[in-house]
């Protein structure tokens, strides 16, 4: 599954219902039927969101069903209301953050404008979206310009982030993995 895809179109809304609503925890179809009208809409779902990697059900608890790895950045996805192309950013602003702090930096380290542009190129993105996605963040309040080329997170931002840690890295890791990409720190 490409990490980078975007919400499904069919049904989209009852999918971020289902995916919000099982959230960090384990949930139950008995839980989530209470919250949908249309049993069969929700089966139907439930089996594209299995099928798509998105959830699975519990090994010990086949009736229970939790969010994949894909399905939590997901959900940071909506919890935040970005994008995952967005999230895939924020991760590399995050590791720079945390490596900066964790090395006990006085100054957080910047991304570069380039290497933003090279991870998401790998993802056949232009360099111009690439772009204006780091606009639409730093437009948000998430991340700021550091002198003319570079791009950090903001603080609060890192906090926020903090909760989802193991995801973020998980992200990055994997964003890694798949084009052998390593951030200069």
């Amino acid at each position: 599954m490409n990490v980078l895809k975007w919400r499904s179109r069919r049904n989209s809304r009852l999918v971020e219902k289902v995916i919000t609503c099982i959230g960090t925890d384990s949930k139950s179809k008995e839980d989530l039927i209470k919250l949908f009208n249309d049993v069969h809409k929700l089966t139907v779902i439930m089996n594209r969101l299995k099928r798509d990697n998105i959830i699975c059900s519990s090994t010990n608890y086949p009736c229970r069903y939790s969010l994949t790895q894909y399905g939590r950045w997901l959900f940071i996805c909506y919890m935040l209301n970005i994008r995952p192309v967005q999230l895939v950013i924020l991760a590399l602003l995050y590791n720079n953050y945390n490596r900066s702090i964790y090395k006990g930096l006085e100054w957080i380290v910047p991304v570069i404008k380039h290497e933003i542009i090279k991870l998401l190129s790998s993802f056949s993105y232009d360099d111009e979206y690439a772009w204006k996605q780091v606009k639409i963040l730093c437009k948000r309040g998430l991340c700021r310009y550091y002198g003319r080329e570079g791009i950090v997170l903001e603080p609060s931002t890192y906090y926020m982030l903090r909760e989802w840690h193991h995801e973020i890295y998980a992200l990055y890791e994997h964003l890694r993995s798949v084009n052998r990409y390593e951030v200069c720190i």
